[in-house]
């Protein structure tokens, strides 16, 4: 309590972060399982193809998510503050509808495409018959990024956790029990596609709750306020494109590896990439607390206090973070091991994909503090920059090196965006995102 009187920020980062890092050791913990599961189970190929399915969805619903999962959090801060809960329920609607005739055109495109799609450039024939379930799958995954946002913005950061990836995780775990002990005999990515489906309905029916329920506050002074479309997809798109060059730098790893290599390299790689990504549970949980609070400063020019939340927010990330990142690089091989022998051979991949995190870790909420500061178009360039270098590694040193080579191109990429953001910040706002700076 006393810290609460102190310092409310540091309590509400706490308080927050704590609460939304509970819940997302739980959902990882069940994604865990379910890769533990798989690999036990059905070997490194499986996997990979599983890999392989899940990295052409994120790319197919690229363009119907249309950067909302971090714009919705940006403007309904700001309609929150100033304007009434039916511009909040319409923008919502707006958002969807949007999305809705976004995904109608990419399955239309997916279905004129498939051929050349799986003959010329991913070259792998088990995906033939897992498009369609792919495709079927963007619209719940854009309902649970929509969700996940209005959550987070109402600072609600354990339920944008619980939507955006732990009611799918466990909906999957326990398909793939019932497929195994029932005999059902379907491929994990079609049992994964059915708990996306499902956690959607039950995603959608808990917004429509939350809204019904939402009360603005000064309603008499905001009805005569809206946030009309335009506005919407005027500060999405930038975002949109930031976020689309930030996972294809992941996707070019899968996707060229699938080219070069076979569905086991990219089991392995989608292995360690997994574990690495560990040691972001801390800085997703307080991201998810911390970002609302980066617009609230921002848009009330309070830089002090902008200052203060992240350089706390950093330090509560590199401290959660730096013991999970020593224990994967010390015990890479063993902890590899436990997905099946196999597997432990991607042990220098787990290394390097563990150091660029350390570098993520001590540099702060980077991409999160530009984009909630209007900086989003900078963001955008710098993180084209980061994709074209992490590409042009990929020609380079995956046909030599395979999965290894993935991991070196996407850490270099990884530690130039960060360390350059790091830069801008400091110029641009006027501070360092490292805590240990001034």
């Amino acid at each position: 309590m006393h810290l609460k009187i102190k310092d409310k920020n540091l309590f509400e980062l706490l308080k927050g972060s704590s609460i939304s890092l509970v819940f997302k050791l739980f959902s990882m913990g069940l994604g865990y399982m379910s890769m533990l599961f798989i690999t036990n189970v059905y070997g490194a190929e499986e996997w990979g193809v599983y890999s392989l399915c899940l990295t052409l969805l994120s790319i197919f619903t690229l363009l119907p998510k249309f950067g909302y999962d971090n714009s919705l959090v940006r403007i309904i801060a700001e309609v929150k503050a100033y304007y009434s809960k039916k511009a909040l329920v319409d923008l919502v609607v707006k958002a969807f509808l949007f999305s809705c005739a976004l995904t109608v055109l990419v399955v239309v495109i997916i279905a004129f495409s498939s051929n050349y799609l799986i003959d010329e450039l991913i070259k792998n024939n088990e995906l033939k018959q897992l498009l369609w379930p792919i495709s079927l799958s963007i619209i719940p995954s854009v309902v649970l990024t929509i969700v996940g946002a209005v959550y987070q913005a109402f600072k609600k950061p354990w339920l944008f956790i619980v939507f955006q990836t732990g009611l799918i995780n466990l909906t999957f775990m326990l398909f793939l029990l019932l497929d195994y002990y029932l005999g059902f005999g379907k491929q994990t990515f079609v049992i994964y596609s059915w708990a996306v489906f499902l956690s959607s309905v039950i995603s959608a029916v808990a917004l429509f709750m939350l809204l019904t329920k939402y009360k603005s506050e000064g309603q008499e002074r905001k009805e005569k306020k809206h946030y009309s479309l335009h506005n919407l997809t005027t500060l999405s798109f930038p975002m949109l494109l930031s976020s689309s060059f930030a996972l294809l730098m992941g996707w070019s790893d899968i996707l060229m590896l699938s080219f070069y290599k076979s569905s086991f390299d990219i089991g392995i790689y989608n292995s360690t990439l997994r574990l690495a990504t560990l040691s972001t549970i801390s800085l997703i949980a307080i991201n998810a607390i911390a970002s609302p609070k980066f617009v609230e400063f921002y848009t009330s020019s309070d830089m002090d206090g902008l200052k203060k939340v992240v350089k706390q927010s950093t330090k509560l990330v590199f401290f959660t973070s730096a013991p999970i990142l020593l224990i994967l690089m010390v015990f890479s091989k063993q902890i590899l091991s436990l997905f099946g022998e196999e597997f432990a051979v991607g042990y220098w991949a787990l290394i390097f994909l563990c150091l660029s995190r350390f570098v993520n870790a001590i540099s702060g909420s980077v991409g999160y503090i530009m984009q909630m500061t209007d900086q989003q178009k900078v963001y955008q360039r710098v993180i084209l920059l980061a994709f074209i270098i992490n590409l042009t590694l990929n020609f380079i040193l995956i046909p030599r090196y395979s999965f290894t080579g993935a991991a070196i191109a996407s850490s270099i990429a990884m530690i130039f965006w960060n360390l350059t953001l790091v830069i801008i910040i400091k110029k641009k706002l006027g501070f360092w995102t490292i805590f240990l700076l001034k």
